[in-house]
C-alpha cells in the first residue's frame, strides 16, 4: 500500500509539472519583448494594430515544445491504470481456477 501511495504521489507531481511554465525562459522572453517594444511604442500613435491573425499564431517551433512532466503525466496516467487492470484480471482468473479445482488450482 505504501508503494502505491508513493507512485501516486510521483504521478501527481508529474501531472503538476506538465502544466508549470518554464520560468527562466518566460522571463527572458518577456524582457526581450519589453525592450523591443519601447521604440515601437514611441512611434505608434493610439494603439497597436495587428496586420493579420496569422502573425499572432504560435510557430511550429513553439508549438512543438513539450515539457518532460507532460510525458511523465501521459505515461503514468496510461500505464498505471493498465497495470492495475491487468493485475486485477490475473487475480480474478486465478481465483476462478482455484474455486474450480483441477490442474491450475494450486
Amino acid at each position: 500500500m505504501k508503494t502505491f501511495q508513493l507512485v501516486n504521489l510521483f504521478a501527481l507531481f508529474a501531472a503538476a509539472m506538465a502544466f508549470a511554465p518554464n520560468a527562466q525562459k518566460a522571463i527572458s522572453e518577456v524582457s526581450k519583448v519589453a525592450v523591443g517594444s519601447i521604440p515601437a511604442a514611441a512611434i505608434a500613435s493610439p494603439a497597436f494594430a495587428m496586420d493579420s491573425v496569422v502573425e499572432s499564431l504560435p510557430t511550429n517551433m513553439l508549438a512543438g515544445e513539450v515539457q518532460f512532466g507532460a510525458y511523465l503525466a501521459v505515461l503514468l496516467g496510461t500505464f498505471l491504470p493498465v497495470l492495475f487492470l491487468v493485475n486485477l484480471f490475473i487475480q480474478t482468473e486465478s481465483r476462478k481456477a482455484g474455486k474450480a479445482g483441477g490442474q491450475d488450482s494450486e
